[in-house]
C-alpha cells in the first residue's frame, strides 16, 4: 500500500479508447462510447494501481471518462471512494469539429484544419466555435485547483481528457502549453503523476 504521507500526489489518467478515438474524430465535449479494447487497457491501469489508497476521485462529466474511473477504481483497494465530477477537467470544446473526422475537417475547414494540426500558432478558434486553448486550459487549472484546496496531502485519482491533460502536462514543465500535436497526445488509458508542493504543480514520474 502506498501512502503519500504529507505529499500530495496527483494520478492523472486519459480516458479509455473509444469508437470516436478508433474513427479518429473530434469528441471535445461530445461523446463516444468506450471500446473492450478501451475498458481493458483502463483495466490495467486500474491493476498497476490497485494497491494505491485513493483519497479522493474526480472526473470531467463526460461519460467517458466516468466510465474510466469506474472501471479504475473497481480494482482498487479503496472501492467506496464517490466519484465527484467537474466541468473543469472536461475536454476542449471543439465547436463544429465535434463529431467530424480528421478528413472531413480538412474537407470542410482546410484553413483551420491546417492550422491546428500543423502551425498551431496561427490557430483561431473562434473561427469553427470552439474554445480557445489557453481558455480550456486556464479552465482546466481552476479544476485543478479546487481539487489541491480540497487536499492537502495524500493521493488523488482524476481522469480527463487527452488535449487538456497535453496542455497541462507542458504548463508544468514550463513548455508553449500550445505546443501540442492532436496525434501525439498521451495513450489512451495511460497516467502521469504529479505532485503538488509550495503552491506548483511538479512531475513525479
Amino acid at each position: 500500500m502506498d501512502n503519500s504521507g504529507n505529499v500530495l500526489k496527483l494520478y492523472i489518467v486519459r480516458h479509455g479508447e473509444t469508437k470516436w478515438n478508433v474513427e479518429k474524430r473530434f469528441q471535445g465535449q461530445t461523446d463516444s462510447d468506450l471500446t473492450e479494447k478501451g475498458k481493458e487497457k483502463v483495466g490495467k491501469t486500474g491493476e498497476e494501481l490497485k494497491n494505491i489508497l485513493f483519497d479522493a476521485v474526480y472526473t470531467s462529466e463526460l461519460g467517458r471518462a466516468v466510465k474510466s474511473a469506474e472501471i479504475i477504481l473497481s480494482k482498487n483497494i479503496n472501492k467506496k471512494n464517490r466519484l465527484q465530477k467537474l466541468t473543469e477537467l472536461n475536454e476542449v470544446y471543439f465547436g463544429k469539429w465535434q463529431g467530424l473526422s480528421y478528413n472531413e475537417i480538412f474537407e470542410k475547414y482546410p484553413e483551420e484544419a491546417n492550422n491546428y494540426f500543423y502551425d498551431i500558432k496561427k490557430y483561431y478558434a473562434k473561427n469553427i466555435e470552439a474554445e480557445e486553448l489557453k481558455d480550456a486550459l486556464d479552465r482546466f487549472l481552476k479544476g485543478m485547483d479546487k481539487i489541491v484546496k480540497n487536499h492537502k496531502s495524500g493521493n488523488i485519482l482524476v481522469v480527463t481528457h487527452g488535449t487538456v491533460l497535453e496542455m497541462f502536462i507542458n504548463h508544468v514543465i514550463n513548455k508553449n502549453t500550445e505546443d501540442i500535436d492532436e496525434r501525439k497526445l498521451i495513450g489512451n488509458g495511460k497516467y502521469r503523476i504529479f505532485t503538488y508542493k509550495n503552491g506548483e504543480f511538479l512531475t513525479a514520474d
